[in-house]
């Protein structure tokens, strides 16, 4: 009995296939195979993966959405001179309106000349890669446009809508360039 004993011992303990051995698991009748490469499943989802990705991330690589922005904030630009011009036009508060532009924002204000330290004053900041880089409007003289000191101001003062400067506000960013062009007759265009 000892003998036997120790032979089912040592059949136990050796070795090789066993009742509680994972590595000889049978799942299904499936043989354990050697892995060697990737299957045609799992290449199609990694290339649908990346697929996605590169949808997502082009437009940010490529500069497509700043110049959208840019024309957006050049479009707001021109709406701020339009609601400035209606406000007039429509006689609210018998005041004069203006838009006011420095590199970093332009400003709807009330009243005979622009104040950064009004509290109703319509602020449109702009992000870091679009900017005002031009001011030219006459009469007046030379606008400095990162500091927003000089002739950066279009009034309109008149209940007609005309403004008492034309002239052009480039804004720019992303590569793309638009301008803003305020007209004698008070016609503001966006190109």
């Amino acid at each position: 009995m000892s003998q036997a004993s120790d032979k089912e011992i040592s059949r136990l303990s050796a070795p090789g296939p066993t009742l509680l051995s994972f590595s000889t698991f049978k799942l299904f009748g499936s043989q354990p195979r050697e892995r060697r490469g990737f299957t045609l499943v799992e290449i199609i989802i990694a290339v649908a993966v990346l697929a996605i990705l590169a949808i997502v991330i082009a437009p940010y690589l490529t500069g497509q959405l700043p110049q959208k922005d840019a024309e957006t904030y050049a479009l707001e630009a021109g709406d701020a001179l339009q609601e400035a011009r209606s406000s007039v036009m429509s006689g609210q508060g018998n005041a004069r309106y203006g838009v006011h532009f420095e590199a970093g924002k332009f400003v709807l204000f009330q009243g005979a000349a622009y104040s950064s330290t009004d509290a109703n004053d319509v602020v449109h900041q702009l992000p870091g890669f679009a900017a005002v880089t031009a001011v030219s409007l006459s009469p007046g003289g030379a606008c400095a446009v990162a500091s927003g000191a000089g002739n950066c101001d279009v009034h309109f003062a008149s209940h007609f809508g005309t403004p008492t400067e034309t002239g052009t506000v480039t804004l720019s960013g992303g590569g793309a360039v638009k301008t803003v062009t305020v007209g004698a007759a008070g016609m503001i265009d966006v190109n």
